[in-house]
């Protein structure tokens, strides 16, 4: 069942949902919640090749990741290039919720394509991991604190 905007107005007063920062105001909106971009990023070096010729899961690769910050002026994520983003907000809910992830439509149009959209298992806490690929012929500038995905939340009937 997807909960609605009082439910999930109760279930944060009561403390059974937490997220942090929070303006129910400007980011919960009807049944979903707007989540902004932290100013933490990740990307793989654009000097990568020719030291690693492949990126295989079975051999440790995130220690190659460059960690960077967006600036006040943005980050410009260049045609074909993937991003790892994290949001702002640092979210714990309870096991009996999960989360619907998926990206908010302006930056789906600008060709911003978020790899890792949907179901987030129940009871998760943390901030969310966002992995971005700019499929877009041309560069688009995201900027720290913009809303960058919707969340819904579901809970169990069990």
């Amino acid at each position: 069942m997807l909960l609605k905007e009082s439910q999930i107005k109760q279930l944060i007063k009561i403390g059974s949902i937490s997220i942090e920062p929070f303006d129910v105001e400007f980011q919960l909106h009807g049944s979903y919640i707007n989540l902004r971009l932290s100013d933490r990023f990740y990307r793989y070096p654009e000097d990568l090749r020719p030291e690693v010729q492949i990126l295989d899961p079975e051999n440790p690769y995130f220690n190659i990741l460059e960690r960077d910050y967006i600036s006040d002026k943005g980050i410009v994520l260049e045609p074909g290039r993937f991003y790892i983003f994290e949001t702002l907000e640092y979210i714990s809910i309870p096991e009996n919720i999960s989360i619907f992830l998926q990206p908010k439509l302006r930056l789906s149009r600008l060709g911003i394509n978020l790899l890792n959209s949907g179901w987030i298992g129940y009871g998760y806490e943390g901030n969310l991991t966002l992995c971005v690929h700019n499929v877009n012929a041309y560069p688009v500038r995201i900027f720290k604190d913009m809303s960058i995905v919707h969340i819904f939340l579901s809970k169990s009937e069990l």
